[in-house]
């Protein structure tokens, strides 16, 4: 029942000393910002009890730290899964099995996801400092995991994916962390320049851009999750999280989740696709016989 390229993934990866290491060092950065936070709050000196606003402080600051060295690790983990196996010369060792090419692209998925999933996971107990000044639910930290699970799939996905189709390692990596800043601040860019040519900066709601946008998709889970105060990045054009429609299931998050989902699922599509032996020989084929048609054969 265990994807056989996962099973093999994990037992490889799992046994050097790089998997702890990754994992103490993501946390050491973690409980940093957590202990500079309790610090400044600690030392407030206009505050003799503890403020309760401390903990949207400290759950937010933790929250983007985190999100943060996510949409950094998680390229640099899936963007080698294929093209290292080209470079090593071992990838027609795994089309010869009998694993379809969607399974081999899947486990090389999650294999590559396994040490950000295990981040995200070991990486709860930072936030059970949140619990001790309260304002924070267990349903609002379980959406934030979520959220974080679905983006780092869709990153992964994209790397995965020019992995596929670049033959080296380095250039997949240069591939994936470009189209991550350009989903992430060329959205932006696009946005600015078309609100500030048609509308002027007179801009009313979400555009539809950053629907692909994970850090807009990040801002107004926060935003959503701090009772519905909206406002916070309106100053930004086209970034008004306020619900146009006024009905539940349409905050600007949500739908950020339905895109990475798509996203994911066109992405291993095509890697799929391009990885299959069988339907690269056929368009190979056919593209020799109209070459050989359009050449006419010397008498």
């Amino acid at each position: 029942m265990i994807n056989p390229v996962l099973m093999k993934e994990i037992k490889v990866k799992m046994r050097s000393w790089k998997a702890a290491g990754i994992i103490g060092l993501y946390l050491l950065i973690l409980a940093a910002v957590a202990w500079f936070i309790t610090y400044l709050n600690n030392n407030d000196m206009y505050s003799a009890t503890i403020n309760p606003q401390f903990s949207i402080g400290a759950y937010t600051g933790i929250a983007v730290i985190q999100f943060i060295l996510i949409l950094f690790i998680v390229p640099a983990l899936t963007a080698g899964a294929i093209a290292g196996e080209r470079e090593r010369q071992t990838l027609d060792l795994i089309l010869c099995t009998k694993l379809k090419p969607r399974t081999i692209i899947v486990g090389k998925l999650l294999a590559s996801m396994s040490h950000a999933i295990l981040l995200i996971v070991a990486s709860i107990p930072m936030f059970s400092i949140v619990f001790l000044y309260g304002g924070i639910s267990v349903l609002e930290i379980a959406q934030l995991f979520g959220f974080y699970m679905i983006t780092a799939i869709m990153a992964g996905s994209v790397g995965i994916f020019f992995s596929t189709y670049v033959k080296k390692t380095i250039a997949a990596t240069v591939l994936t962390y470009a189209l991550g800043i350009f989903m992430c601040f060329g959205t932006l860019f696009i946005a600015a320049v078309y609100i500030r040519v048609f509308y002027n900066y007179d801009y009313q709601g979400y555009f539809p851009l950053f629907f692909a946008n994970p850090l807009a998709g990040f801002s107004s889970l926060l935003m959503d999750q701090f009772g519905g105060q909206y406002g916070g990045l309106n100053f930004i054009p086209g970034l008004n999280f306020t619900n146009p429609y006024g009905y539940k299931g349409t905050d600007p998050w949500l739908i950020n989740i339905y895109v990475d989902l798509g996203i994911t699922v066109v992405m291993l599509f095509l890697a799929s696709i391009k990885i299959n032996p069988i339907k690269r020989n056929i368009f190979s084929f056919l593209k020799r016989k109209r070459k050989a048609e359009i050449i006419p054969k010397p008498n």
